[in-house]
């Protein structure tokens, strides 16, 4: 008799700290099925490329039909809401115009623009763990650097910097299912807060532009559409849901596989040079994006797996960044690969528009991390904490010394 095909569980033993070997196991005997959460899952870095591409794939959350089993209540709405205008969520046509905006705004001018500030802000944010001989990577460091950052292009004043790390991360963690409604509250409310700050400065940016993010997106046309003034706040917002707890995480996660490849951050240090292609091979080796979701907008068939309209299609990235069939030796970290086309930025129409800064700042990160933290190694005692999720991998505290 047979023994039944392995299928995805994200509550098996261990999962939370390490899914890579789970991952391995469904891409070799079970790489498309449908899970007992009632969602398809796929696990091979070819099959994402053909679901990324699918025109039946659709990437608004609202037309799955076990939507408002996800819902949280009343409390949820406003967060809703903002997934209307939320580019990453928005299918074409509407989808078209709004990213060829965001395109022209987050452009090669704003990257040598960004190289300056992100050095000024990872050598500030480090300075007090200098002195102190080690932090949490996490709060004291990854979780900073890309608020500071986006702030520094909206061109915000830097005492409200800090205010803007509470609030995109109290949004942020309504992201999950089956929260407690405090959080939601807190998110709402911190949401609010935010387009609050951002109402009357928008509008003066329209009137007066500058040189900065938050004018550009205020003015910049595309076939003479302009974002309206809802959408210019929601996507201030999703500045920072989209830059902060990725980009953080990316961070923490790169500085965490390089403590466990001791010899790998040997290499950076002999060879800094490696670092520009060593920050795509850490996305891939253990990204913090897991999973992109897609909504079969008819009924389809994926690789010998029969998907209804208004099913979930889930595209396991951490899975697929792994598949031996596009990176031999894919379970190996190894900070000289060319590890391009990799997933974690996404692929095709909805990929992420502000990739290379993402890139860029992993980068500097990391850079200050060499040069300012000689000696960093993991804290004695210490015990890195992953967060409780599924979609979103990360670390909840990760404790250095330099």
């Amino acid at each position: 008799m047979l023994a039944p095909a392995p299928v995805f569980d994200p509550r098996s033993p261990g999962f939370i700290s390490d899914p890579y070997p789970h991952y391995a196991v469904l891409r070799a005997h079970n790489p498309v099925h449908l899970t007992r959460f009632r969602f398809v899952i796929m696990t091979r870095h070819a099959h994402l490329l053909e679901a990324y591409r699918h025109p039946l794939l659709s990437r608004n959350i609202r037309l799955w039909d076990d939507f408002s089993m996800w819902r949280r209540g009343r409390t949820d709405g406003p967060l809703e809401r903002m997934m209307d205008n939320w580019l990453v969520m928005i299918d074409p046509p509407r989808h078209t115009p709004l990213r060829a905006i965001h395109e022209k705004v987050f452009c090669a001018a704003l990257f040598t623009a960004a190289a300056p500030v992100l050095a000024e802000i990872t050598g500030a944010l480090l300075a007090g763990p200098r002195q102190r001989g080690g932090c949490d990577l996490v709060a004291d460091y990854a979780d900073r650097v890309p608020v500071y950052l986006t702030c520094a292009l909206l061109d915000l004043p830097r005492a409200d910097w800090e205010q803007f790390v509470s609030w995109s991360r109290a949004i942020a963690l309504t992201t999950e299912t089956f929260l407690p409604r405090s959080v939601l509250r807190d998110g709402e409310q911190a949401r609010a807060a935010m387009a609050e700050y951002f109402a009357p400065l928008a509008s003066r940016r329209r009137r007066q532009p500058g040189d900065d993010v938050l004018s550009g997106l205020a003015v910049t046309e595309e076939a003479g559409r302009r974002l309206t003034d809802e959408e210019l706040i929601d996507s201030l917002i999703f500045l920072y849901q989209a830059g902060h707890p990725t980009s953080s995480q990316l961070i923490a996660l790169a500085v965490h596989s390089l403590l466990a490849n001791p010899g790998e951050l040997d290499r950076l240090r002999a060879d800094p040079g490696l670092l520009p292609a060593a920050v795509d091979e850490l996305a891939r080796y253990d990204g913090p994006v897991q999973m992109n979701d897609r909504v079969a907008t008819h009924d389809l068939t994926l690789f010998g797996v029969e998907v209804t309209a208004g099913q979930l299609v889930r595209l396991c990235i951490g899975a697929a960044n792994r598949d031996d069939d596009r990176y031999p030796g894919a379970e190996k970290l190894d900070v000289g690969r060319r590890a391009s086309g990799h997933l974690g930025y996404g692929h095709g129409l909805h990929s992420c528009v502000a990739a290379q800064l993402g890139r860029q700042q992993a980068r500097a990160a990391i850079a200050a991390l060499l040069e300012h933290a000689p000696r960093l190694r993991l804290a004695a005692g210490a015990h890195p904490r992953f967060r409780p999720s599924m979609s979103n991998r990360g670390l909840t505290e990760l404790h250095v010394e330099f």
